[in-house]
């Protein structure tokens, strides 16, 4: 066989010019691939919505408070889950940066409001409230109230096609945990006539830290109540480094757990409803977000995801009749 001066072979030269055609058509190959997907993330960025503050007489109470909140729309349309996201006491909508970015950049639309008496929504007709001095009866009116101004605002979105508020799912921290246990509890106490929905829009709850009794304003009716345990999910995360939090937090899930059987064995995760995750950490409330190795937000995307995002809950327009009804 005829070799060169170099020892190598014909055949060899050969293939080692295929070898480089080849590593440079597949080295061309991946910088096309990734111009085109980094192209596909600026775009996908660009047709993001930005979120918005919301003021005015766009979130106003029946009784005259000024609600302030901030919006993040969703780009996915009649297929978008609305999430709302309640505070603790004496905090603000500001407690929820993280999870409000990671949940808008899911494709959710997300509301973020402050409730009566706590960051910037303080005035009502003139006069000032407090959250040093919230109460009962003000955790009260924060359910019928503040609740039902929040939730026509996302029936507007709805009826403009921006989401679905059949896949309604509240998060709440502490105070917040306690509203929106007991909204979700109003939501689905509307009286049902033919070809007329009310209510029944939350259909998932993640509870940050909740007490079964915040202030006077108890939980039980939400914890012992069959119809919307049957058709509600709950995911309840808190610190399991304070003993005290973790017997009372033990507690409501015991409780729940009596309305929510485990799926048969073999059966998939989708057909749970019952979540609980005590998390090694002293901290609670919205105070678990934002925390590293804790991944909070992404357990709470995941529960959505596995909740609401894969489940088969149609839009619907909100106060119109169905055709059946006619």
């Amino acid at each position: 066989m005829f070799y060169r001066l170099d020892g190598r072979s014909p055949r060899a030269r050969g293939s080692r010019c295929l070898f480089r055609a080849t590593f440079m058509l597949f080295l061309t190959l991946s910088v096309l691939i990734l111009a085109a997907a980094s192209d596909a993330m600026g775009q996908a960025k660009k047709e993001l919505p930005d979120p918005y503050d919301i003021a005015g007489n766009e979130l106003l109470t029946p009784d005259g408070v000024a609600l302030r909140a901030t919006f993040f729309p969703s780009a996915k349309g009649k297929n978008a889950v609305p999430v709302i996201l309640l505070h603790s006491w004496k905090g603000s909508r500001k407690e929820f940066a993280t999870l409000a970015s990671t949940l808008w950049q899911a494709g959710h639309a997300v509301l973020v409001p402050d409730l009566r008496g706590h960051g910037q929504s303080t005035s009502q007709g003139g006069r000032e409230l407090s959250a040093s001095r919230i109460g009962a009866a003000d955790i009260a009116l924060m359910v019928q109230n503040d609740m039902e101004t929040l939730k026509n605002f996302l029936v507007r979105k709805n009826n403009a096609e921006e989401l679905n508020i059949e896949k309604l799912c509240l998060v709440g921290a502490e105070m917040g945990a306690t509203v929106a246990a007991n909204w979700t509890v109003l939501d689905w106490s509307w009286p049902q006539y033919p070809g007329v929905k009310q209510g029944q829009h939350v259909k998932a709850l993640v509870l940050l830290s909740p007490e079964r009794n915040f202030r006077g304003v108890g939980m039980e009716e939400f914890l012992k109540n069959r119809l919307l345990n049957q058709f509600v999910s709950v995911y309840i995360l808190f610190g399991n480094a304070d003993p005290k939090v973790a017997s009372r937090t033990e507690l409501i899930y015991s409780t729940l757990a009596k309305l929510h059987p485990e799926p048969p064995e073999g059966q998939a995760e989708q057909d749970k409803t019952l979540f609980f995750k005590g998390l090694d950490t002293k901290f609670q409330g919205s105070k678990l977000l934002g925390q590293r190795g804790l991944n909070v937000e992404q357990r709470i995307e995941k529960f959505i995801e596995l909740r609401l995002v894969n489940k088969d809950y149609p839009w619907r327009e909100v106060g119109k009749k169905s055709s059946a009804a006619k």
